[in-house]
């Protein structure tokens, strides 16, 4: 399995450690394992689920099964934190994601064990600003705002859970 692929694998696992994992995501990821040769039981049966109906605890389940069959250990919680919110930020700077999904996706800075803790007064004022002052929407300002965060966040995040890709 390619670098790729792995840091995939292990951002979903982070995702199912610290919430649920994104379905969409993981059945995405089961195919592509599959393309990339990895056919297990598990890999083939989580491929084989709809990305649009299968419900996040069973995308976390699935994903579950799938890491076990490859061997994979959970990550700890600080690794789990820092992999989603570098996933998060390369996903705001990328606009593969809304401002307003990003922002409050953020808040995964302030979980316990986090070493991305002290960052929470910002995602709470960013997130206050979205809804309070913004009625939900956001503006170039915030998108601004939140784009010199996600680059705060990138630089602190140790270099092998960076994905290569457009920086935004």
């Amino acid at each position: 399995m390619d670098d790729r692929l792995l840091r995939r694998l292990r951002v979903e696992q982070a995702r199912a450690l610290l919430h649920d994992a994104d379905p969409r995501h993981t059945v995405m990821l089961a195919c592509d394992l599959m393309v990339a040769g990895v056919n297990g039981d598990a890999v083939v049966a989580l491929a084989a689920e709809s990305a649009r109906t299968l419900p996040a605890p069973d995308a976390s389940r699935h994903l579950a099964a799938v890491t076990a069959e490859l061997g994979l250990a959970e990550p700890d919680l600080a690794t789990a934190v820092e992999l989603v919110a570098a996933d998060t930020c390369e996903r705001i700077l990328d606009r593969s994601i809304p401002a307003e999904a990003g922002t409050h996706q953020l808040y995964v800075v302030g979980h316990e064990g986090s070493p991305l803790d002290d960052l929470l007064p910002t995602v709470a004022a960013l997130a206050e600003r979205l809804e309070d002052d913004l009625g939900g929407r956001a503006d170039e300002d915030l998108r601004i705002r939140l784009n010199v965060l996600a680059r705060t966040i990138l630089n602190r995040a140790p270099q092998p859970t960076r994905r290569r890709g457009p920086a935004g």
